[in-house]
């Protein structure tokens, strides 16, 4: 569940994480010449100085011998003064614009997270089943959740007016609250499963937290009743890891009722890799704010799934590509991508060397 785009273990989805990586997953740097150059103008740059004050012929040099030279000063220059060639090198490593790396980055994450081993994204809701009977993200090339599309509304005028009628701060502040008051009664319902408080005297005594959410008493009594699948789901985890018996025997033991509507393929996701049972929080939010009045919800949505699915990627992704460009010295191509992806899922390991 972002981003998200964070994910489950800070409350956000996983993303398709249960997929295997293939070898044909798309590269922005090994493959370029699948996407058109979009040529941006350069800042005064260490390189183009280098090359106005000494020539192109000590630029070539400098960068053919910059892994053994290093910081040696150019030939003929001041001690200490000048580009060094190690800042040279990372320089001619990125001549993308910041348009065009955004690009992209978008375009290998949209892959990574919906069409892995083929050519293009295939904008998506998350595959897996979940409690709240919703999916936990919406159809978009990142698989945004519910608080990553808040968060970047909040970050971006330009996409809340992009929304008919155009979200207010206000709004999307109570959407916020409202996510975050899903995550506190989850916590008080795990706690009150653990002391075996009946989901009836919970709702009794809980009215205030349960009306922060919009959500419903019969949504609090499945929360509950959650909180004893997923003690099944753990228990099988260490069972399937100690190879005494099968995921699908484990499945099997688990009476229908008991399932909450999870299918086979997501029960099976969930016992394999329990981490992913944040996509049942991300699930309980968005249906959480697809509650609220005037609606918001909804609003938020068809903006996230704008632009064939990149409507909040774009921004988002160009505002940290922005951030990697303004370093100095500038990183190579390969490390902001590395850099800028890692952050669309920080608790997938290798993500950004992944995209």
């Amino acid at each position: 569940m972002p981003t998200h785009h964070v994910r489950p273990e800070s409350g956000q989805t996983d993303h398709l994480s249960d997929m295997e990586r293939t070898d044909g997953a798309t590269s922005i740097v090994t493959q370029p010449e699948r996407l058109h150059h979009v040529h941006q103008p350069q800042q005064q740059s260490a390189l183009r100085q280098a090359q106005q004050t000494y020539g192109n012929q000590h630029v070539q040099r400098l960068v053919s011998q910059a892994p053994t030279i290093r910081r040696e000063a150019v030939k003929g220059a001041p001690t200490n003064s000048g580009p060094n060639p190690e800042q040279i090198q990372r320089e001619t490593e990125t001549q993308l614009g910041a348009d065009e790396l955004t690009t992209r980055i978008a375009r290998c994450i949209g892959i990574w997270e919906t069409n892995r081993g083929k050519d293009d994204p295939a904008p998506k809701e998350s595959s897996l089943d979940t409690v709240a009977g919703v999916a936990a993200s919406m159809a978009t090339i990142e698989q945004a959740t519910m608080p990553y599309a808040v968060t970047a509304l909040k970050n971006h005028k330009s996409l809340r007016d992009k929304a008919n009628p155009p979200l207010t701060m206000k709004e999307l502040n109570a959407a916020e609250a409202r996510c975050n008051a899903v995550v506190k009664l989850l916590t008080l319902v795990g706690s009150a499963a653990a002391q075996d408080t009946q989901p009836d005297d919970f709702i009794q005594n809980h009215a205030a937290a349960i009306a922060a959410t919009g959500l419903s008493n019969d949504d609090v009594k499945t929360m509950f009743s959650a909180v004893g699948l997923k003690a099944t789901i753990d228990a099988a985890n260490v069972t399937v890891k100690s190879k005494k018996k099968k995921t699908a025997d484990l499945i099997d033991a688990i009476p229908e009722a008991e399932r909450l509507g999870l299918g086979r393929g997501s029960l099976k996701a969930y016992i394999e890799k329990p981490v992913k049972w944040g996509e049942n929080r991300a699930a309980w939010q968005r249906k959480a704010v697809a509650a609220m009045p005037d609606n918001i919800g909804a609003r938020i949505e068809a903006v996230a799934v704008s632009d064939t699915g990149t409507g909040l990627a774009i921004p988002v992704i160009r505002a940290r590509v922005n951030t990697e460009l303004a370093k100095k010295p500038v990183p190579s191509e390969v490390e902001i991508v590395k850099t800028v992806a890692q952050q669309n899922n920080p608790n997938e390991a290798n993500y950004g060397q992944h995209v």
